[in-house]
């Protein structure tokens, strides 16, 4: 069965442009695929364990979700505008690129591959393919942060903290990241200007290689480039404390160490390159993760889904707050103002004024 032209339109654009009943039902269409998820994960572990965890709660663990979060995004901000100002190209003010950090940080907006990224590349007037290598850049940051703490972490793990997580769950992240990386760097250094003016699957690998060397880049001049790279580890390290506090709310106080390692094997994406923020996936992933790390499954089920719900919406507010800077982004510059569609059916909702095609 084919599935309808909106979809892969919806799954790829970004949310700025929608409307608000829109916005709406994006936002119930991504609590229910939470619900979903920790329902389906409840089963397994028993609705019984899981009922009698929610009611010895200890519910004033999430007051630390929060300033968890924004500390969280401050990290993220600073890894974020270092890659939008390292090489050459255009660079926004600050305050706009304080609202994109934090439509992509709460992931909602973005839906996805990164198109709000590079739908502000593209209004301050970088071209296509410019935008494109940043975008991907910031991925590769995003996640080559995780890596380098998840690797330092497990190095811990296993020559000081040997009891504290199975050698199995660490080994991976000890050896893998290091070598991984100087064979990145060295195949961008090599061949990355074997793909000019390419198409289809060789401009995708001219891309990657570019965001590889952009990334050398940061990681050869540590000094010069330390709040981004450092910024990008406080973020993920804030992100693994709202997951901490979330098990303690559930009666489980989990070795920072274990944690972190079954954190960092669960994030597959952040909720920038995720569809609504990742919703429904990583409910699904990081409780088994987790619990393989050393949490009962109830409780990684349960901590995790508070951390999902509040991440999903504790930002409303403040992307509400910045929605109007990000819809004015087209209004100058490389793009055209983008008006918003009448919403008379569920396709027209969900279907994106302005796709990521069309700007990237």
């Amino acid at each position: 069965m084919l599935m309808p032209g909106w979809f892969p339109r919806f799954l790829s654009g970004h949310n700025i442009e929608r409307g608000w009943q829109a916005f709406g039902l994006l936002l119930a269409l991504a609590t229910l695929l939470e619900f979903a998820a920790g329902t389906g994960l409840a089963y397994v572990a028993g609705f019984g364990r899981v009922g009698v965890l929610l009611s010895q709660a200890r519910w004033q663990w999430l007051l630390i979700l929060p300033p968890a979060w924004a500390i969280s995004y401050l990290g993220y901000y600073q890894g974020y505008s270092g890659v939008f100002r390292i090489g050459a190209g255009p660079v926004l003010p600050r305050r706009t690129l304080a609202a994109v950090a934090l439509a992509g940080f709460g992931g909602f907006l973005a839906c996805g591959s990164g198109s709000l990224d590079g739908y502000a590349l593209r209004a301050a007037g970088a071209s296509r393919a410019g935008a494109r290598v940043k975008v991907a850049s910031l991925a590769g940051l995003e996640q080559g942060a995780l890596a380098i703490v998840g690797c330092g972490v497990a190095i811990v793990a296993l020559t000081a903290l040997r009891s504290a997580v199975s050698a199995g769950a660490a080994l991976a992240w000890a050896v893998v990241p290091v070598p991984g990386f100087i064979v990145a760097f060295w195949l961008a250094s090599r061949y990355r200007g074997h793909f000019g003016d390419s198409t289809g699957r060789r401009a995708v690998a001219g891309t990657l290689l570019e965001s590889i060397h952009v990334l050398r880049g940061l990681f050869t001049h540590p000094v010069r480039w330390s709040p981004a790279i450092i910024g990008m580890a406080v973020f993920w390290a804030a992100d693994a404390v709202a997951v901490w506090a979330g098990l303690e709310t559930f009666g489980f106080g989990m070795n920072a160490v274990a944690l972190f390692i079954g954190f960092a094997s669960g994030m597959v994406f952040t909720r920038r390159t995720g569809p609504l923020a990742g919703a429904g996936v990583l409910a699904l992933i990081l409780p088994l993760t987790i619990s393989y790390c050393g949490a009962p499954l109830a409780v990684a089920i349960l901590g995790v889904f508070a951390y999902r719900i509040i991440s999903l919406w504790l930002p409303v507010p403040l992307w509400l707050a910045v929605l109007p800077a990000l819809r004015s982004l087209g209004e100058s510059g490389a793009l055209c103002p983008v008006q918003l569609p009448s919403l008379p059916s569920l396709p027209q909702i969900l279907r994106p004024e302005l796709s990521a095609e069309t700007i990237v």
